[in-house]
């Protein structure tokens, strides 16, 4: 029963993160008007808003003009309330309760960002600027933040979150230059950096490596995927934000600081 409460609340803040995904990049508000149909423009009524299930009954179709109703609605839906759940079985404690919070504010910010680079090959200042601070207040006020166990001594969980902030941005840093320099072209951009930088904030520098690990071979491979399908050619441009996300949300959940001093730290 908790576990069904933890999806249907995940699955409300996945509807949220629809209106930030679309309306955001067009500068529109999040906030007013209420929720419509883009082609049509018609308002939706409540009973056409409820998440996942208004799809399935509208056959994902409006109601009004009878047009298709792009599937990233449904399909965030459900990720933020399967990941909510995820989320909910593994921090959801009475000492953990304020680190569930603060990582599910970060999935439903990887979230929104992965949406927003797919469609604009953008990532948004004002979601990931947030992140990264609110990663390293998370990790000043939380007792039990994604600290592993074999971080060296030296280091606070504050300190542990600000070096992954520092390490994530400097390697995005360290790849524009090489970009430039070898191939002579953008390998990656500043919302990469940025990005993260927010990752390494939640998930300290062993993290922010693992993250890159995991996003960079989902990358390939659904790249190479795309390149052999002929749906992208070797010189299209492949946003790296989603990759960046899904391999932070891995790291999260599997404990990929763990995973990294286990195998790379003796």
């Amino acid at each position: 029963m908790k576990e069904l409460l933890a999806f249907i609340i995940g699955a409300c803040f996945g509807s949220f993160a629809n209106v930030v995904i679309y309306r955001l990049p067009r500068n529109k508000s999040i906030v007013k008007p209420g929720s419509f149909c883009p082609k049509c423009r018609r308002s939706i009524n409540w009973y056409d808003n409820i998440p996942i299930i208004s799809y399935l009954v509208l056959k994902g179709r409006c109601r009004y003009c009878k047009k298709s109703i792009s599937l990233r609605y449904p399909v965030v839906e459900l990720l933020m309330g399967v990941l909510t759940i995820l989320l909910y079985q593994k921090f959801w404690t009475a000492e953990l309760y304020c680190t569930f919070l603060f990582y599910f504010i970060f999935t439903l910010g990887l979230v929104i960002i992965s949406g927003i680079d797919y469609e604009t090959f953008l990532i948004p200042d004002v979601i990931v600027l947030p992140l990264i601070a609110l990663g390293i207040l998370g990790a000043a006020m939380c007792k039990n933040f994604f600290m592993p166990q074999k971080a060296w001594p030296v280091l606070t969980s504050f300190s542990y979150s600000l070096s992954g902030a520092l390490i994530g941005a400097l390697i995005v840093l360290l790849l524009m230059i090489m970009g430039k320099v070898i191939w002579k072209k953008e390998a990656m951009g500043g919302g990469d950096l940025k990005l993260l930088a927010a990752i390494g904030a939640f998930v300290g520098w062993k993290g922010v490596l693992v993250s890159i690990f995991f996003g960079s071979i989902l990358g390939t491979i659904i790249s190479l995927a795309l390149i052999y399908s002929k749906k992208k050619t070797w010189d299209d441009y492949v946003p790296f934000g989603p990759y960046l996300a899904i391999g932070a949300i891995l790291t999260v959940l599997l404990k990929g600081n763990y995973l990294f001093s286990l195998y790379f730290i003796p």
